[in-house]
């Protein structure tokens, strides 16, 4: 539905401003992502709102998403696919830095998720995907000092919402800077990887039942 939205905008774009099919679709692909997005924040926000987990679910995206803009990481085949596991990826995350936890064990996950956060950016980041992969090294070394910064950054912003006795938002922040982590990892690519085959074995199946119910 996105897609078709999208290219129905950029054709009516295209049409205006007189240009080539090739730029059409790059303006669908452009307008693609921006549409999916909001799509996904909206409903990302909306049931954090629903769940009253709304705090502790943003803190999550932003650590999330700032680490993975520079960290790189795998994606899902479909974007149906990544809209519903994100989404309820966040969601969990946020619900679960709802829960009470000691601040001495907060401390020393933050400290871990440091520590380990630097091996996996020297080890794997940027991690690309098929489609897009970064290979020159100078861009990949610039690409790992932004990372490193903003993971940096998050284990400040942590330890100073421990401090400030805001125990719920310190460890939404740790929990989204770990997630982030995770998906730079081989174990992380094993994971997604088994989720793209459960979902085309399900999408499979949904298509055999269509097709025999509309026979």
């Amino acid at each position: 539905m996105i897609k078709a939205f999208a290219w129905r905008v950029a054709v009516t774009m295209g049409t205006q401003l007189q240009v080539d099919r090739d730029r059409v679709e790059i303006f669908t692909y452009g307008l693609e992502i921006i549409l999916g997005t909001f799509v996904q924040l909206t409903l990302l926000l909306l049931l954090s709102i629903i769940m009253d987990t709304f705090i502790t679910t943003t803190i999550c995206l932003i650590a999330f998403a700032s680490l993975r803009c520079f960290g790189g990481g795998v994606h899902l085949n479909t974007y149906y696919g990544c809209l519903a596991a994100g989404v309820s990826l966040l969601l969990g995350m946020g619900k679960l830095a709802t829960m009470d936890v000691n601040p001495g064990v907060l401390k020393v996950t933050s400290v871990f998720a440091l520590l380990l956060g630097v091996y996996i950016i020297f080890k794997w980041a940027p991690a690309g995907t098929e489609k897009k992969q970064i290979k020159d090294e100078s861009i990949r070394l610039r690409q790992r000092k932004k990372a490193l910064f903003v993971l940096t950054v998050w284990f400040v912003i942590t330890l100073v919402l421990i401090k400030q006795e805001l125990t719920p938002t310190a460890f939404a922040a740790a929990l989204g800077t770990i997630g982030s982590l995770f998906f730079i990892t081989p174990w992380g690519y094993g994971a997604v990887k088994a989720l793209n085959n459960i979902l085309n074995i399900y999408l499979r199946r949904c298509k055999r039942c269509l097709e025999s119910w509309q026979q």
